[in-house]
């Protein structure tokens, strides 16, 4: 597995209090540049991986708002508190690679702790990261252990960093081939089903940020997507346009 190679220095990872050292290095140790996950390795630092936990348990933006001051910190401890206990559950249950994603499954019949408070993964994505922060771009941040899932990040974000990672996440997420194409053809737009299970969230940021009455999925893709596939989009008028949605792979996201 190769390292992940920074041509920057890195920003601190330490918020006022908050470590997410220990998570950043984990990630950088067993995450590669694909997003993928060496879990057998991992496995045998679940009590490191814990120990992260642990913090996340103790603390929250909840019970230690001066730990996290901005809403951009806010979200930074919620978005790496659930890749981190995905990240968990899924080394806990490997070689098992379908506990994640089984009837009912880990996301809504296992408890999470943070800041002493007791909740779900379910809990944690619907009632807290999209409910308070009411921004469409976490979709291509979290990662459900699914190999369709936005690729895992191999670092923590920084702190400071989280407009920045998002923004980049949006763009590689939306200008992979595997999540969004076009068929100039056919006229069709084939979209990861991400756009269908949150298709409210991104409508609504057109809505209420860029002030578009009837807004169109496709005006959310078109804000990130490059190239000629972009340039092809542009001469669709919305009503010739299909939307159909690609097929989403549960598999689990191992290297």
């Amino acid at each position: 597995m190769s390292a992940t190679i920074y041509s920057a220095p890195i920003p601190p990872l330490q918020s006022s209090g908050f470590s997410y050292a220990e998570y950043d290095r984990l990630v950088g140790k067993y995450v590669d540049q694909r997003g993928r996950v060496n879990y057998g390795a991992l496995k045998k630092e679940l009590s490191a991986l814990r120990g992260f936990l642990d913090q996340l348990a103790a603390s929250s933006p909840e019970n230690r708002a001066e730990l996290f001051a901005t809403d951009g910190e806010s979200k930074r401890y919620y978005m790496i508190a659930y890749n981190a206990y995905v990240l968990y559950f899924a080394a806990v249950a490997y070689p098992d690679k379908h506990a994640l994603w089984a009837k009912l499954g880990w996301f809504k019949n296992k408890d999470i702790v943070l800041g002493g408070r007791k909740l779900t993964l379910n809990d944690l994505e619907h009632n807290i990261i999209r409910k308070k922060f009411l921004d469409p771009r976490i979709h291509f941040y979290l990662n459900c252990g699914a190999v369709s899932c936005p690729p895992l990040k191999a670092r923590a974000i920084a702190e400071g960093a989280t407009e920045s990672e998002l923004e980049e996440a949006a763009r590689a997420f939306i200008n992979s081939s595997s999540n969004v194409r076009f068929d100039a053809a056919s006229c069709t737009l084939y979209l990861s089903k991400i756009f269908d299970w949150y298709e409210e969230d991104f409508v609504n940021y057109l809505r209420a940020k860029r002030g578009l009455e009837r807004p169109h999925i496709v005006e959310y893709i078109k804000l990130y997507l490059d190239g000629p596939g972009a340039q092809a989009l542009a001469r669709v008028s919305n009503d010739q346009l299909k939307i159909k949605h690609l097929e989403y792979d549960k598999g689990l996201n191992e290297q």
